[in-house]
């Protein structure tokens, strides 16, 4: 029987007693349930302490760094083949994991890496309040790696969503000597699109399989990581998608005249955030540096006159 870890980050109490229970309450029988807890008071542990057989409890022991260190060490310590994150605000519907492992075993001839599902969009008090379906999922679906790394970097958009909608073998992110960083790219850390940075490794070795089903659960409330009155740092997740964008150009994934596209939709997405955020005028300049560098277009064949 195949080990999943259910890996949960937690620093947030407030929904955390349900996020553990989701995870209790999962189908596949042979899962390891670790916390991680990078909280400032007691209130992580006293709960995890009422579900003491069945949940691994442990202080995070390098806390800080955005909550990122807590993700590393969460995969350090993980003992599955496969990987489940759940943060702490999260919901995972009782069939997820077995459905996600489902799919990724199942579509391993085709070379998936990585298996999502589309999520419910939950308030604080758990009223469903949208799908998050990016893109339309209806039926399994592969969707080569390349694709995903070329769409995220164009769109400036992620549609495989946050770390809780995924699973994957350990492995394949962090390769065969458990060394690899998952959040940063090419030796570059992404300090604002960490999950981007996940799923960009990743889809260099692979495929995704999407599964139609609404398999979790992902909460948004005032005091949400992705709420920008909330989070000074958003902005590190809008600058960074100039870094997504450098990389699938680099790497040849995007085409000098897709990458021109995409450097003026990021000029527009920059020009969006200006009200919040200011600075973001010299990183407006930066992309518009790195636009006129690009090779111009070509010029279009000259018409040839037929003579009388």
């Amino acid at each position: 029987m195949d080990l999943v870890s259910i890996c949960i980050p937690a620093y947030k109490a407030g929904h955390f007693r349900e996020c553990l229970t989701s995870a209790i309450a999962q189908t596949h029988p042979a899962v390891e349930i670790l916390v991680s807890d990078d909280s400032h008071d007691d209130r992580i542990r006293t709960i995890c302490a009422q579900f003491a057989q069945q949940v691994t409890y442990v202080r995070n022991p390098d806390p800080g760094g955005r909550g990122r260190n807590n993700y590393r060490h969460l995969l350090r310590i993980a003992r599955g083949d496969y990987i489940k994150f759940l943060f702490d605000d999260d919901i995972l519907h009782p069939f997820c994991v077995q459905y996600l492992l489902e799919a990724l075993k199942g579509t391993a001839g085709h070379g998936t890496v990585l298996a999502y599902s589309p999520r419910d969009l939950i308030d604080a008090a758990n009223n469903r309040v949208g799908v998050l379906n990016a893109l339309n999922i209806r039926e399994l679906t592969v969707i080569p790696g390349d694709r995903l790394i070329a769409f995220m970097a164009l769109n400036q958009s992620n549609p495989i969503g946050e770390f809780t909608t995924v699973l994957f073998r350990r492995t394949d992110l962090l390769g065969a000597d458990g060394r690899g960083d998952p959040l940063g790219v090419d030796g570059e850390e992404w300090m604002g699109l960490g999950d981007v940075a996940a799923w960009t490794n990743l889809a260099l070795k692979g495929a995704v399989i999407a599964h139609p089903c609404t398999l979790s659960y992902f909460r948004t409330h005032a005091q949400s990581n992705s709420n920008a009155a909330a989070n000074a740092d958003l902005i590190d997740g809008v600058t960074d998608w100039r870094k997504v964008l450098d990389f699938a150009h680099r790497r040849g994934l995007v085409d000098d005249a897709q990458a021109r596209q995409g450097y003026e939709r990021l000029i527009g997405v920059y020009r969006g955030w200006l009200d919040r955020f200011p600075s973001l005028e010299a990183d407006i300049a930066r992309a518009a540096a790195d636009l006129a560098a690009l090779p111009p277009p070509p010029l279009p064949p000259t018409p040839v006159r037929q003579s009388a």
